[in-house]
């Protein structure tokens, strides 16, 4: 038996040299695989943040559109109020020119009469 342990010592460095270099490599892959990966979960993340942006931007279009639409609803309102005021207050000058000429007329009939 002690001339077997004689014959592996020989051996031990180049074995543990091995031993080193595969761990090395391995480690090394290892190092490797987890720069992949994070560079996969970055190029997620900005993937994710565009459509987010990009969600953003047509949620804000749709809600300037929406804001856009209102106003010019408002403004429609608005001026057909103004309208209908502008008519009313025609006709309401036109019945008092038609009153305030019949009462002139009324005069001047009872002027005639006397």
């Amino acid at each position: 038996m002690p001339s077997q342990r004689q014959s592996k010592t020989p051996n031990q460095p180049l074995a543990m040299s091995q031993e080193k270099s595969a761990e090395k490599a391995c480690q090394q892959e290892e190092a490797e695989w987890r720069e992949r990966e994070h560079e996969a979960e970055c190029k997620a993340k900005c993937e994710e943040a565009k459509r987010w942006r990009a969600e953003e931007e047509q949620l804000e279009a749709e809600w300037k559109k929406r804001a856009e639409e209102e106003a010019q609803r408002r403004r429609a309102m608005e001026e057909e109020e103004a309208r209908k005021k502008r008519a009313a207050e025609e006709e309401a000058e036109r019945q008092r020119q038609r009153a305030t000429q019949e009462r002139a007329q009324a005069r001047q009939d009872e002027a005639t009469q006397r």
